[in-house]
């Protein structure tokens, strides 16, 4: 039988493709794309973050305070002297289920941090990258995959889909609003959200 991370990734696969590509136009190598690539961040992980708070993540996670990036990002964006903007409406989640998909999302945009975090350059001052190493001390993705496929739901069905579409979504409007005029760059696409 097919793992829930497989059929998740297969059944996500269409809208993991249209979150790379809006996020290729962030440059990372000025300070102008990355503090647009951190906002838009802000505007989907802040909300996800605290709609799964509200719904109870930590029964399924209890270490989900270990997990959590907001805060990393906030420093990241005060550092750079920028106030964080604001969060996009948070998305409804109505199921345990649901909470297991968006939280595949939120993990899965981990994967591309490493790559991510060696391409920043602010110009004159180190770039803040409290938010793009978070966690990389930690097996935070491997555990969630265990969790995922031992305590999560004991089968594939519409509402984990349900969860992980809303979270996508919600990073697919944020890059949508902050990406303005930035020119596609190829050489970004495919690092924001490795194929979890």
């Amino acid at each position: 039988m097919t793992g829930l991370r497989q059929q998740l990734r297969a059944a996500t696969a269409p809208l993991h493709e249209a979150v790379d590509e809006a996020f290729a136009g962030f440059r990372l190598d000025s300070r102008t794309g990355y503090v647009q690539f951190l906002s838009a961040h802000w505007r989907a992980v802040q909300p996800l973050e605290c709609c799964l708070e509200q719904a109870g993540i930590d029964r399924l996670l209890p270490d989900w305070p270990q997990r959590t990036r907001r805060m990393a990002l906030s420093a990241d964006l005060e550092r750079l002297g920028i106030e964080p903007p604001t969060p996009l409406p948070a998305p409804r989640i109505a199921s345990l289920e649901g909470l297991w998909g968006a939280v595949y999302v939120l993990e899965g945009s981990r994967l591309g941090a490493k790559v991510l975090s060696r391409r920043v350059d602010c110009g004159d001052r180190p770039a803040p990258l409290a938010y793009l190493t978070h966690g990389a001390d930690r097996s935070l993705w491997p555990t969630f995959l265990e969790r995922l496929e031992t305590a999560g739901p004991p089968a594939f069905g519409a509402p984990l889909l349900a969860g992980a579409e809303a979270a996508f979504a919600l990073f697919l409007t944020a890059s949508r609003l902050e990406r303005g005029a930035c020119q596609p760059s190829s050489a970004f696409q495919g690092t924001l959200l490795a194929a979890p």
